[in-house]
This record gives C-alpha cells, sequence and structure tokens, in this order.
C-alpha cells in the first residue's frame, strides 16, 4: 500500500500543480500564498478539536522552524510557478528527497553510505542543471538557486515534520499549525491586495489536492517504507509533464524530459538502495 499512498499523492501534487499554475495566468504569484494556506489550514481545521495535542518548548520551537522553512520554501515555489511550467516546478520539488537525505545523514551519521551521499549531490546537480533554462525571466543563476531552495526546503519541512512526529505530534496538528501560521505571515507582509475573496471558492479544488499531496505522505510513512513512499512521489513530474502534454498537444523540451527522467531514478536508486 505505501506505493499506492505514493502514486495517489504524487497524481495529486501534479493536478495541483497544474492549477497552482493556472492561478499564477491570473492573479501575482506571491499574493496567492497567504490565501492557499489559509484555504489549507481551513481544510483540516474541522479534525483539529478531535486531536490530542502535544505541547512543549522543543515542540513549540519546531513548529516555529517549520513555519520559517515553509514560508521560504514557498516564496521559492510560486517564483518558479510564475516563471515557468507546471511540470518544471513540479521537477524542481521532486528531487527534495535527496536534500532531506542528505540532512539525515549529517543528524544521523551512518543513515546513508558515501556513495549514496555523492550519488545524491550528483542527481540534485544534474536536475539543477537540466532545469536551468525552464525559467527563462529568472536567469539561470536565479533559476539554479530558487529550485535548490525549493527542493531543500520541501524536504526539510519534511524531515521536521518527522521530528515532530516522534514527539507524538499528529499529522492534523502539525499542518494546521505550521500552514496557519505561514498563512498569517503572508497576509502581514504580503497581503493579497489583488487577489478578490470571490476568487477564494476558486481556489478550493487546488488547496484541496496540495493538502491530500501531505496527507498522503503522512498516511504511506506511517506503516509504509518512507523510501518507497518517497520514491512512488518523486514520479510526479511525469504525471504532470503528461497532463501538459494531454492540455497544450506540445511535447516538452528534451532537457525538462531528462530532468524529470533523473529526478524519478536518482531518487528511486539513492533512496532504496539505503
Amino acid at each position: 500500500m505505501d506505493v499506492v499512498f505514493g502514486l495517489l499523492s504524487a497524481v495529486a501534487n501534479a493536478i495541483g500543480g497544474e492549477l497552482s499554475k493556472g492561478l499564477t495566468l491570473r492573479y501575482p504569484a506571491r499574493q496567492l500564498i497567504g490565501p492557499l494556506f489559509l484555504l489549507n489550514a481551513l481544510l483540516l481545521a474541522p479534525l483539529a478539536p478531535f486531536q490530542d495535542w502535544t505541547w512543549s518548548p522543543t515542540i513549540v520551537a519546531l513548529h516555529l522552524i517549520s513555519v520559517g522553512l515553509l514560508i521560504l520554501t514557498s516564496l521559492a515555489i510560486w517564483d518558479l510557478y510564475d516563471h515557468g511550467s507546471a511540470a518544471a516546478t513540479v521537477t524542481a520539488q521532486s528531487i527534495s528527497p535527496l536534500p532531506a537525505a542528505l540532512a539525515v545523514a549529517v543528524l544521523l551519521p551512518g543513515t546513508l553510505e558515501p556513495v549514496q551521499v555523492v550519488a545524491a549531490l550528483i542527481v540534485v546537480l544534474a536536475v539543477l542543471i537540466g532545469l536551468s533554462d525552464s525559467f527563462g525571466a529568472l536567469g539561470r543563476g536565479r533559476t539554479m538557486v530558487t529550485v535548490l531552495v525549493a527542493a531543500a526546503g520541501t524536504g526539510l519541512v519534511t524531515v521536521v515534520g518527522r521530528l515532530l512526529a516522534d514527539l507524538d505530534v499528529g499529522v492534523v496538528e502539525a499542518y494546521v499549525v505550521r500552514t496557519s501560521l505561514a498563512a498569517l505571515v503572508f497576509y502581514l507582509f504580503v497581503p493579497p491586495r489583488d487577489v478578490p475573496l470571490r476568487a477564494l471558492p476558486g481556489m478550493l479544488p487546488r488547496a484541496a489536492f496540495i493538502t491530500a499531496h501531505f496527507v498522503l505522505i503522512l498516511i504511506g510513512v506511517q506503516d509504509g517504507n518512507p523510501a518507497v513512499v518517497q520514491t512512488a512521489v518523486a514520479t510526479a513530474p511525469l504525471f504532470s509533464i503528461g497532463f501538459e502534454i494531454a492540455r497544450s498537444g506540445r511535447r516538452p523540451s528534451g532537457r525538462l524530459l531528462l530532468a524529470a527522467s533523473l529526478a524519478v531514478i536518482g531518487v528511486a536508486a539513492i533512496l532504496l538502495a539505503g
């Protein structure tokens, strides 16, 4: 079942990516972040009263770290959506298990073999180079930095989520706290002046698919192999490319196809070898 949950999460992420790109064609990308985080939080908020909430100074600190990482990651991801295709942005996020694995290897020596660390670095670099021309207006240098922030941030948010889970923090608590606090920060510092309230119902499908993407991962890793789940999730770029071909009838660039393929093969080879 871990493969099934991972694949369902990948499909949800790919659909969410297409919907995200569509929103950037109508509204300023960064102004969308606050309202979308608010919707994400509201989708799971009805379950909050029925969950056991756990608090301690360590948990509060981890929540704040998670929110900070989420804010930086979201800025990078939405800059990518604003300047490139949904498939390219989803590909950038799909290598997030590799930075996460590298971070875990630093925090917990012995969790990755040296050859896996080197292979992970090579795959990340190859995908960065493959995507360097996919976000034209950003320029190659800024594109590579933004892709790296998006991938590393996504992976580190997952690592912090695991640390919270180890302290008995539930899925609903972790997700609602980080998304609602991130929404508050964006409403304060990047207010959605050009995103009218009447637009929020139209954003619900996107919020639902992205929330499903994260929840399916969390469910999958509870009883399944995290490496298998993350590998299945990394197939999202292939679904996204398929959706774009079906929608536009145009074949993506060879570099994007290569980057997407490297992401899937590299994540699978490195994580499953562990």
